[in-house]
């Protein structure tokens, strides 16, 4: 009979289902926090997290028209309003609560909160759970995904459903769990981590890499006078008694080669988070920030964009009815400059086809609305014929 191997040391290195008991029973070493200690993963996301977070999130009522098109009326009231917009619990702020589960899905393949429900299923708080003391498993009859979980303040649950949380994951391998990058990519981070401390460790040394030699046997109270009249200039540089030169040591090729390597890491970090280069202070092989613009293009559509439908349709799966919608408002980032701005409200207010109203632009700018500013523009022959 074998016995079981309480003494082996856990090698897991995923988060998952496991995370619980190998990070937080067992208090190991999270692979996690692998990211957190390279600047160029944590930078990827922090832009992500930061980028999502900065988007209102608007939730309201929608109904068809006659000719089926979609009406949508925004709604600034009510327990899924307060949640998501006001407070989401009594201790995070919403931009605080949609990064923390953004970092969190990221970086361990998913992000969620308990969604604290009361009397007739008002929403009271949402809890995030960031300690993953979460269990998914699959009923092998029915093939729905049960949960089974530690809530803070709750206690122990079991028998919930994926309704039960808000859950926002990277892209899945498996249908109940999302991709745990950080652990897919953990060469790349370990290197790029061994790298860091390396150009940390030179930068603490204060001397020219090299020795000092003499012919000559030298007394310890000489050798002494040597290292005084040295410290300063080249502090902590060894003597020795023969030889009278000093000799710097060259770096090798490799050690040359230190600040390529650095370049091509970054390069690798920001395709496993789909992040562009220029976003983790990379030069992107010479192209520069005059492009603003096109370079906010592909953060938008290439890295915001997948992750502000993930938390859309979580946030309608979850907390939504068939009569209700969400959005998150990504069109601040495409506010531009004053004279992009006014160019696009001569063009939406035009006399021929406006498809924007004056109250509607002074929104988009911060303004309030003025009197009146509800109406679109008409063109000069249907005024003459009113």
């Amino acid at each position: 009979m074998k016995l079981w191997p309480f003494s082996k040391k856990s090698d897991w290195d995923r988060n998952g289902n496991r995370f619980y008991m190998e990070y937080i029973t067992e208090r190991g070493i999270k692979a996690s926090s692998l990211q957190l200690r390279v600047t160029s993963a944590l930078a990827a996301g922090l832009r992500i997290a930061e980028g999502v977070a900065a988007m209102q999130i608007v939730t309201g009522s929608k109904k068809r028209d006659a000719q089926g098109r979609a009406i949508r009326t925004p709604v600034f009231e009510g327990p899924i309003f307060d949640r998501l917009c006001v407070q989401p619990n009594d201790y995070m702020t919403p931009v605080e609560f949609v990064e923390s589960l953004t970092l969190h899905a990221v970086f361990e393949g998913v992000g969620r909160a308990y969604i604290d429900r009361g009397y007739k299923g008002k929403i009271r708080r949402l809890i995030p759970l960031l300690d993953g003391g979460v269990n998914v498993r699959k009923d092998p009859e029915t093939g729905r995904a049960i949960y089974s979980a530690t809530i803070p303040g709750v206690g122990q649950m079991d028998n919930l459903t994926r309704r039960d949380f808000i859950e926002v994951t990277n892209p899945r391998w498996q249908d109940i769990e999302g991709l745990d990058i950080t652990s897919e990519i953990k060469k790349v981070l370990n290197l790029a981590w061994k790298l860091e401390d390396r150009q940390d460790d030179d930068a603490n040394r204060k001397a020219v890499p090299g020795y000092i030699s003499t012919n000559e046997q030298l007394s310890e109270g000489a050798a002494q006078g040597i290292r005084d009249a040295l410290k300063d200039k080249l502090p902590n540089t060894p003597i020795f008694d023969s030889g009278a030169a000093y000799k710097s040591i060259v770096p090798t090729q490799a050690e040359m080669q230190l600040l390529e390597t650095r370049r091509f890491l970054i390069e690798e970090v920001a395709r496993a988070y789909g992040i562009h280069p220029i976003f983790l202070a990379h030069d992107a092989a010479g192209q520069s920030l005059t492009r603003i613009a096109d370079a906010m293009d592909y953060h938008m559509t290439v890295t915001l964009g997948p992750w502000v439908r993930r938390w859309e349709q979580a946030i309608a799966f979850s907390l939504l009815d068939p009569g209700q919608f969400v959005n998150l408002d990504e069109t601040q980032y495409y506010r531009g400059d004053l004279k992009t701005q006014a160019e696009y409200a001569a063009k939406a207010l035009g006399n021929n086809a406006a498809w924007e109203t004056p109250n509607d632009i002074r929104a988009r700018m911060g303004q309030n609305p003025t009197e009146g500013g509800d109406t679109l523009p008409t063109n000069g022959a249907a005024n003459d014929a009113a």
